[in-house]
């Protein structure tokens, strides 16, 4: 039904579709997470790279999806806690709070985009399926020129950013010479998987959380955020924007 100031009247609206999957890693659970229903073997890797969890995707061996389960075969995984299952569309990177000061990744990228390229680059995150439900969020990785690399989306902001970084990796993109594009707000755990996988620059739409500037700034992210075709503030790393 729907209504307004004048009339009420019995009608259809599109939604956007979530679905439940269970990560799987060498058969321990380590997470239920949900989402859109596509790119999912993309999820997989840039999950376990974006969370820490492998360092490199050469380190998969394979990932199978089916019945509601994500498989992934690996090795050399730098730790996975079998208690840890909570992790959902909306948590926070859980190894975020383990932390020390001087612990966790640190990026060191001499890459420098100018001002234009943030206007330039924001029409990438422009997508149908958010036009037609206004249930979505989308990523994007550019290339440090500005060529349009990959693209994803998703009902949640944190698996968005997973399916672009797996389907960065899968095209073997050099992400330490790219830019993640974002729609949602930036917290700790959405900057702490462009850190762990190495992306200097991230840029958003949205607004930053505390947690997300404290983050970039330990990690050595540019974030970039409330970024439209206008203007944009940079929360740490603005060595890396030129005028």
């Amino acid at each position: 039904m729907k209504h307004s100031r004048s009339k009420s009247e019995t009608g259809s609206e599109p939604v956007a579709v979530e679905r439940a999957y269970n990560l799987t890693v060498n058969g321990t659970k380590i997470t239920r997470v949900f989402l859109s229903p596509a790119d999912l073997e993309e999820f997989a890797l840039g999950y376990l790279l974006s969370e820490g969890i492998v360092d490199s995707s050469r380190c998969i061996d394979e990932v199978a999806v089916g019945d509601g389960n994500i498989c992934v075969l690996a090795g050399d995984l730098k730790g996975i806690d079998e208690e840890f299952e909570l992790r959902s569309s909306g948590c926070v990177g859980f190894r975020w709070t383990e932390l020390g000061e001087s612990e966790g990744p640190k990026v060191d990228s001499e890459l420098r985009i100018s001002s234009d390229f943030v206007f330039d680059v924001l029409e990438y995150l422009d997508t149908d399926l958010y036009r037609i439900t206004s249930g979505s969020h989308s990523a994007g990785l550019i290339g440090e020129r500005g060529e349009r690399a990959v693209r994803a989306v998703d009902v949640g902001r944190h698996n968005a950013f997973d399916k672009v970084i797996g389907k960065a990796v899968r095209e073997g993109l050099d992400l330490s010479r790219a830019v993640l594009l974002g729609s949602g707000r930036q917290s700790s755990g959405m900057v702490m998987k462009a850190a762990n996988s190495g992306i200097p620059i991230v840029i958003s739409k949205a607004a930053p959380l505390s947690s997300g500037i404290e983050a970039a700034r330990r990690t050595g992210v540019t974030l970039v955020c409330f970024a439209d075709d206008q203007k944009f503030k940079v929360f740490s790393g603005d060595v890396r924007i030129r005028d």
